[in-house]
């Protein structure tokens, strides 16, 4: 899971990328890059990225000096293969082909693909396995020394898109200076795109992978693109739009259970009162299971609404008892399980006042691994609760995510092939309590979801999803001899 921006018709690109970024900063942590169109020189385009944080990839004077033009793609990277390499960081570009890009997603048969277009004569980057890269070289060998025009690039996306099997959104830019974007044919991962009028009264394009990135830039959002769809705005202003290759809506439900930011829409439907509903309808459940509590404690941030609903609808208290240290990064996104318990213990501070003695319903949006839950509960036992019962607003997640999200394997996942009561005992938990997939499906009131790691049906054919469980094991070793 990544966050990607292209804006296309202003006069300073990179500074509106670089903001939209830092509003996407949520989707990735390990690093950052902006790539732009040279206005002059040598080079096609201007390229800048680092590690960390977005704010400390860029100063003023990469704004000043390289980062110039009216077109810009900027990416912030979640590192789920390859982990953290600095060669992995994105955008990546062609020089031959003069297209450059930014992904998020991931391809399942990457490297298949890989052995293919090596086959073919195409060269890659030595010593890095990136199926963003894979992508980039896949579009060139297909657009076949054709120019970059809207008609080339639809024509190489879409034969791209008949090979390509996983979940991606792509925004790319060209040596004309053209915005491009492409969503895959089941619409798992999101791409939006919104307009707004420049000082001059021309329109402006962007595409991203949230609105909020979007809306806090002041352009107003014009929709979703569709699965399977791709869309070209020339240099010029000209907005293209065609569904290339069209399979299925299947949305990944994380999107709007965990990952998105709660400010943001996905498909006309606000993140924060899909969240409410979640709770909403959660707490139908815990009604009808008999359970009482004294107080509902939501886990700092992304479950807050869906705690608040869930309070109101059992008409019980609901105490921010858990303070979080907003220096914290995301817990999810770190690599490796002793980093996420350090980064766990410095983030969540208990309010022992609001939690002794009493019967906490603690709210989470999901339980994934179950690291988070576990010491949760251990804070909680220690400031004193009389009992924690744990509800989480997300289903029981019991199979890999092959498309984007950091569980590719099913012996992390705590609640693989075990009961609410055997979560319980492995979290120390009194009781666990999970939405049901029902719950779920009414409470996003989506036409289609990915619920592939929920049921195991996938939208996408994964028999070469070993892979991903392969590469991230041989990862985590290497990480482990370096350090």
């Amino acid at each position: 899971m990544c966050g990607i921006i292209g804006v296309s018709g202003t006069t300073d690109a990179a500074r509106d990328v670089f903001v939209g970024l830092m509003n996407l900063q949520h989707r990735g942590q390990d690093g950052a890059g902006i790539l732009t169109l040279a206005e002059s020189g040598s080079e096609l385009f201007n390229l800048q990225k680092g590690s960390g944080l977005i704010e400390n990839v860029f100063s003023e004077r990469s704004f000043k000096k390289g980062l110039k033009g009216k077109t810009a793609l900027g990416h912030t990277r979640y590192a789920t293969i390859g982990r953290q390499d600095p060669n992995l960081l994105q955008p990546f570009f062609d020089a031959r082909s003069t297209i450059g890009i930014g992904h998020n997603g991931n391809i399942v048969n990457v490297y298949t693909l890989r052995d293919e277009l090596t086959a073919a004569g195409i060269e890659f980057i030595p010593a890095t396995e990136s199926d963003s890269e894979v992508i980039l070289k896949l579009l060139a060998y297909e657009l076949g020394g054709h120019e970059p025009t809207a008609e080339h690039i639809f024509r190489a996306i879409e034969a791209s898109m008949h090979r390509l099997i996983g979940a991606y959104a792509v925004v790319g830019i060209d040596g004309n200076g053209g915005l491009f974007g492409f969503r895959d044919p089941d619409g798992i991962r999101p791409l939006i795109y919104g307009t707004r009028t420049n000082s001059e009264g021309k329109q402006v394009y962007a595409l991203a992978s949230e609105s909020i990135a979007l809306t806090y830039l002041g352009y107003t959002i014009a929709g979703d693109i569709n699965a399977g769809e791709a869309i070209y705005v020339s240099a010029t202003g000209e907005m293209t739009r065609k569904v290339l290759f069209q399979r299925s809506f299947s949305p990944c439900m994380f999107e709007s259970v965990y990952f998105s930011r709660v400010e943001s829409e996905h498909q006309e439907h606000s993140v924060y009162e899909t969240r409410f509903q979640l709770g909403l309808v959660l707490a139908e459940r815990i009604k009808a299971l008999g359970i009482t509590a004294d107080v509902v404690v939501p886990v700092p941030e992304t479950s807050r609404s869906a705690a608040i609903a869930i309070a109101e609808a059992l008409n019980l208290p609901f105490r921010e008892s858990l303070i979080k240290n907003r220096y914290v990064n995301r817990t999810f996104i770190l690599d490796g399980h002793a980093a996420r318990q350090e980064a766990i213990r410095r983030k969540l501070s208990p309010i022992t006042s609001e939690i002794a003695g009493k019967r906490c319903l603690v709210v989470d949006d999901s339980i994934v691994r179950g690291t988070t839950a576990a010491q949760i509960i251990e804070l909680m036992r220690q400031s004193g609760a009389k009992e924690v019962i744990m509800a989480s607003t997300c289903p029981q997640i019991q199979f890999p995510c092959y498309y984007g999200i950091d569980f590719p394997s099913q012996d992390e996942l705590v609640a693989f092939n075990c009961t609410e009561e055997q979560v319980a005992k492995k979290l120390g938990a009194d009781r666990v309590i999970f939405q049901t997939i029902e719950g779920l499906r009414k409470a996003l009131n989506k036409g289609g979801l990915c619920t592939g790691c929920l049921t195991g049906t996938y939208p996408t054919d994964v028999t070469c999803g070993s892979d991903f469980q392969t590469q991230r094991v041989k990862d985590r070793t290497t990480l482990i001899r370096k350090s």
